[in-house]
């Protein structure tokens, strides 16, 4: 605990560099994108030892003024698998930072965004740390409110605004209407905020009570997730933030759904067979749909963002597997499905992270993320090319990478229901095996059309100006790359780190869950080593046929690929002629037009003379434009209203008659009309400093406050929250 306390203090560090430093940008990028780093690398070594040494939970507590809830922290197996996966990624995204952003010192490498990316680490850390309800919620909070300046950090344009409103309106609906619900049920049947007290507080037959608490978590957490049909704020947000923060969204931001969700069943005894199957439905429509949407997309980033929806669908389907396991006392189901949803929550952040960096560098290269726009990157960007291969191959769940070992251990889970369930329970299981077999073959083409029409092919309009990308964004996206390999080369690797965290989850003994798991991944295993040995032995022999040909043919061989190729008869073949991504998922994204409710603009060449022909295709997502848009737009109504309440008040207010406006104001309330006059007109920069601010103030008073009150903090290896300052 004193390592992650120590990584939050660096965090904190980072923050207060980067507002000390508000007219250096340069310096402040570069000193707090290191201390992030470091912070993050100290996360990950505390949360692997609390993994291999699976001992019992770390806690500690302060006192703290609120009347309610204890300020205490907690690391068990679980949230130690969580903060692994956020340092691990944080770490990369922080070196990919310092370069990206030093492009534009001076707008983009801004000192707001240091701040801001260093208090959403902070509050993920806290999140999954928290061991109270309002530690969870304030840090909730905390992570939703930076997230969402960290998206509308470019709010010049319309679309960011759109994409960081509908994230923050969607992401508080899901906190107001279930999560804190979900949390009041909790304190009024445990009579306190202690995590520790939610266990155990509703017996395992008030089914309509464990229902409740299953459905209002499923909604509330699965909107910061990303279920469908709550997942409408993903491809809203995503392709228009920047590009470090889209790795971080969907890589660990959309998890702390999961993560919700996770420590819900930690709490609960064995929930009703119903509820998992809820779940697997929730898991098999997301995944579909999502992947779905994702090929009928084109802009890259927002491609991105669906499949985020698809994955997440595929952590359902293993939540689902585990929850049926424990309503049925099938142990090895539910270890398998567990496993599963953890293996998948930490691969998916390392190649959906490399993908959404490697898309940030073909954006950073080209100055566009259209994907018709793009091709022919290959030749001059070789190394990002081979990078986001890597990814696309790993999330594609194809050997030997680690996309391939989660999906494995899913798929055993989804057989195992399908074998040791009887009647709706077999039957839905089956149906999750067809269902992840489809995603996977609908990814595969997905990602064959983004490969090919970006990276292959002759240059288009976006292609033409292309240039290298920084040796420092290539390093962070190289060691995500690297993780992707040695993880699917090595599945057996994650057998120690896992044990812990799934013991968590389910009513099964460690020892167990050590026995079982490799016996599941040694196939995996023996796949991935052939698979990896087929490609070391292609690439061997490609490289000793060039390395054997004679130095003439090798001229030939350069001399006849200078001839033009073949134009289909065609006297002036361009590379508008090539194939297009819409084209390349044209027959799937028709085939499934009935649930895509797909667009198609077609003006045909017709006459002796033509005019300009054109073809248009689009998929609008049904969820956003038919629920939730005319939602937000009546919100966004109401705040209107309220707007103009406030401002007919403010003109009738007696501070504005002639006699007030003769009197001099005092210093204080100088001092705060020039603050409120500086926000009005102020940039979004100067809004952020005053929130950064006002926040550092009161931590100031309450570290002064708790350092009157004696208490000194007590860090123990037990199971329960330590007493601090004589407060039980």
């Amino acid at each position: 605990m004193t390592v992650v306390l120590t990584s939050l203090a660096l965090l904190a560090g980072g923050m207060a560099t980067s507002l000390l430093l508000m007219r250096a940008a340069r310096p402040a990028l570069h000193l707090s994108m290191f201390l992030a780093f470091v912070a993050s690398v100290l996360v990950v070594i505390a949360s692997g030892d609390s993994l291999i040494r699976a001992s019992s939970p770390i806690a500690c507590a302060v006192a703290w003024p609120l009347s309610l809830g204890t300020a205490s922290l907690s690391i068990d197996g679980l949230s130690a698998w969580f903060l692994m996966t956020i340092g691990v990624l944080a770490a990369c995204v922080a070196v990919y930072s310092a370069t990206y952003m030093r492009a534009g010192v001076g707008r983009e490498a801004t000192p707001a965004y240091c701040a801001l990316f260093c208090g959403l680490l902070a509050s993920l850390i806290l999140l999954v740390c928290a061991a109270d309800a309002v530690v969870f919620l304030v840090s909730w909070e905390g992570m939703t409110l930076c997230a969402f300046f960290l998206v509308a950090f470019h709010h010049e344009r319309a679309e960011v605004r759109r994409g960081a409103w509908m994230y923050l309106v969607a992401t508080h609906l899901g906190t107001a209407l279930f999560v804190v619900p979900l949390f009041g049920i909790l304190f009024a049947l445990a009579g306190t905020t202690a995590f520790s007290a939610f266990a155990g507080a509703v017996g395992a037959d008030d089914r309509n009570t464990l229902t409740t608490l299953f459905m209002l978590g499923l909604l509330g957490f699965g909107t910061k997730a990303g279920f469908m049909p709550m997942h409408v704020w993903l491809p809203a947000a995503h392709p228009v933030a920047p590009t470090p923060v889209s790795a971080l969204l969907s890589g660990v931001v959309v998890k702390m759904g999961i993560y919700g969700l996770l420590r819900l069943f930690t709490w609960l005894p064995p929930l009703p067979i119903m509820c998992g199957e809820i779940m697997l439905l929730v898991g098999v429509v997301s995944g579909v749909m999502g992947v779905l949407y994702a090929l009928a997309q084109h802009d890259l980033k927002r491609l991105l963002a669906y499949h985020t929806v698809e994955n997440i669908g595929i952590i359902a389907l293993a939540l689902s597997a585990g929850l049926l396991g424990e309503a049925m006392n099938e142990p090895v189901l539910s270890v398998l499905g567990y496993a599963g949803a953890l293996l998948h929550v930490t691969n998916h952040a390392l190649f959906k992270g490399l993908l959404f960096l490697s898309a940030g560098a073909v954006q950073h290269s080209t100055g566009t993320g259209e994907i018709e726009r793009l091709g022919g990157l290959a030749r001059r960007t070789p190394v990002n090319a081979l990078l986001f291969l890597v990814g696309a191959v790993a999330i594609c769940g194809l050997p030997p990478l680690n996309g391939f070992l989660g999906e494995w251990v899913i798929y055993g889970a989804l057989f195992d229901g399908s074998i040791r369930g009887t009647g709706v329970v077999g039957g839905l299981t089956a149906v999750g095996v067809a269902a992840l077999a489809l995603m996977g073959g609908l990814a595969l083409a997905c990602f064959a059309k983004v490969f090919g029409a970006v990276f292959l092919g002759e240059p288009r309009e976006g292609g033409v100006g292309s240039h290298a990308t920084p040796a420092g964004m290539l390093g962070a996206m190289a060691a995500l790359g690297s993780l992707c390999v040695v993880i699917g080369v090595l599945p057996g690797f994650w057998v120690p780190l896992v044990r812990s965290a799934i013991a968590e989850l389910a009513s099964v003994p460690v020892g167990n869950i050590e026995t079982l798991l490799p016996s599941v991944l040694a196939p995996a295993s023996s796949l991935s080593g052939m698979a990896l040995l087929l490609l070391v032995s292609m690439g061997g022999l490609s490289a000793l046929r060039r390395w054997a040909r004679p130095r003439g043919s090798v001229r030939d061989a350069q001399r006849a690929r200078t001839v033009a190729t073949w134009g289909c008869g065609y006297a002036r073949p361009t590379a508008r002629m090539q194939y297009t991504s819409s084209s390349f998922a044209s027959f799937l994204v028709e085939t499934c037009r009935s649930l895509l409710w797909s667009e198609r603009v077609v003006v045909a060449p017709y006459g002796s003379f033509p005019e300009a022909s054109r073809l248009e295709t689009q998929a609008p997502d049904i969820a956003e434009r038919d629920v939730f848009a005319p939602l937000f737009r009546g919100i966004a109504r109401l705040f209107a209203m309220v707007r103009t309440v406030s401002r007919l008040r403010e003109i009738e207010s007696p501070a504005d008659s002639p006699v007030m406006a003769r009197r001099r104001p005092g210093p204080v309330r100088a001092i705060l009309n020039a603050a409120i006059a500086a926000l009005r007109r102020g940039s979004i920069q100067v809004r952020l400093l005053f929130l950064v601010l006002t926040l550092v103030v009161l931590f100031l008073i309450e570290a002064i406050s708790a350092a009157d009150r004696t208490g000194v903090v007590v860090e123990r290896n037990v199971g329960h929250v330590s007493m601090i300052g004589g407060h039980p």
